[in-house]
């Protein structure tokens, strides 16, 4: 038995191949699967999948490089969160893969984005965290430190 942790089956190209997809997963035995949202545009379509099959489940989130995305706010994400499917908040984190011309200092959007969705799933209390981390090793001393934050706050 196995679970895919972080798929994007909504995604053109596999989402109108879904039963194709199902039976892929079937004949490699991926019971479960979790779609994970990247913005709020496309989570209806992350929510569909998961209510129309018994064993794909849903994220909520906005994804780290989507810069121009809606903000999500804590009382959204903890408000998605509440959907039966959704056992995640995420996809965020810090990817500092593509700068593009930028420098890290410039990313502050970016972790405030992390602690916005590390607020809400704190306040889930029963919401995992998807988290995206690229290029950086000190990822997870962030990661401890917004914890830390969130809580305090």
């Amino acid at each position: 038995m196995f679970v895919d942790s972080h798929c994007h089956i909504n995604f053109e190209g596999l989402a109108e191949r879904m039963p194709d997809v199902l039976a892929k997963m079937r004949e490699h035995q991926v019971t479960h699967a979790l779609c994970v949202s990247v913005d709020f545009e496309t989570l209806p379509s992350v929510l569909a999948l998961a209510e129309a099959h018994e064993n794909i489940y849903a994220s909520v989130g906005v994804h780290p490089d989507h810069e121009d995305a809606k903000e999500p706010s804590v009382a959204e994400l903890v408000e998605l969160a509440s959907h039966p499917k959704v056992v995640a908040i995420g996809e965020t984190g810090l990817d500092y893969y593509r700068l593009e011309g930028r420098t890290i200092a410039d990313m502050e959007w970016q972790r405030e984005r992390f602690r916005t969705h590390i607020r809400a799933a704190h306040a889930t209390a029963s919401r995992s965290s998807c988290i995206r981390a690229r290029r950086r090793k000190t990822r997870c001393a962030s990661w401890k430190r917004s914890t830390r934050a969130c809580r305090a706050a």
